[in-house]
């Protein structure tokens, strides 16, 4: 019984380890939600094992990681536009442009949606192209970085995650 056990556990590990990876690289290459991906697999792994291996703390610490840095790519993006003198209409133009990029390409739509829409919003409210084209690349920034932060975050639930289950 206990070989079983020890066996579906190791299974389940390798799992969440594989599903962590696919996580990671849907941050790379944003078609799927990345973060998500490899915080459910966390919480999946932690639940099969009762809480056993991954402590609730644990658990907490890094579900407080995974938001902060997954949602980096809400944030970062308006943080950049917004410090280039975007304007909020043009920051939620930015986020359907950015919306409607993803379905229309998915593997780049999402960033050009987004630099097209706060370059619309821009130049509607300023009529100056450069001041729309400036405000697009602080965002288009802010989205970079984001995906760094959200990288790494993952990155280090990962590592994390593990450690824990491998070295205790």
């Amino acid at each position: 019984m206990e070989i079983w056990q020890s066996l579906s556990e190791a299974v389940a590990f390798g799992v969440a380890v594989a599903f962590m990876l696919v996580g990671i690289a849907g941050i790379i290459v944003p078609i799927l939600p990345g973060m998500l991906l490899v915080w459910l697999s966390l919480l999946a792994y932690a639940w099969y094992t009762d809480f056993a291996i991954i402590s609730p703390w644990v658990f907490g610490l890094l579900t407080i990681l995974a938001a902060v840095t997954g949602l980096a790519n809400v944030w970062l993006p308006l943080l950049g536009a917004k410090k280039t003198g975007a304007a909020k209409r043009a920051l939620v133009l930015g986020f359907v442009g950015g919306i409607i990029g993803t379905f229309v390409m998915p593997l780049i739509g999402t960033v050009i949606g987004y630099a097209l829409g706060i370059i619309i919003g821009e130049y509607l409210k300023h009529q100056d192209l450069r001041t729309a084209v400036r405000a697009s690349v602080g965002g288009v920034a802010g989205w970079g970085i984001s995906a760094i932060v959200e990288l790494l975050g993952a990155s280090i639930i990962l590592i994390t995650f593990v450690g824990i289950a491998l070295f205790g």
